[in-house]
């Protein structure tokens, strides 16, 4: 079986960002998937496998910071890595916590993204 490229769930409110992300995402040879909160990324269907989450921290419902416990609460094990263009030393400190795979502010340097 040949090796599938990497997955990179996306979400963020922003359809600007998700569509720079997106772009960014291809050009690495990676398969992304874009969604516009937190909600619509756990209501949809996703592996776990070879695959990552870039995720926004605020958003008008739930935060980005939610999505760790969220997926391990449904048994799922995915890098979560976050964007944020509201960045407190709180936000940094509870990322970290969560295990974050990474943490950046915006704008996001395209290769530190690309090597998280």
């Amino acid at each position: 079986m040949p090796n599938q490229p990497v997955q990179v769930y996306i979400v963020d409110d922003e359809p600007s960002v998700c569509t720079a992300y997106a772009r960014l995402v291809r050009s690495a040879r990676m398969q992304p998937r874009t969604f516009a909160s937190v909600e619509d990324f756990l209501s949809a269907e996703f592996s776990d496998e070879n695959a990552c989450v870039v995720s926004d921290v605020m958003f008008p419902g739930r935060s980005g910071l939610e999505l760790p416990a969220l997926l391990e609460r449904a048994g799922h094990a995915l890098p979560v890595i976050f964007v944020t263009g509201h960045d407190t030393p709180e936000a940094r400190e509870r990322a970290q916590r969560l295990g974050a795979a990474g943490y950046f502010r915006k704008p996001v340097d395209d290769q530190a993204l690309l090597d998280a």
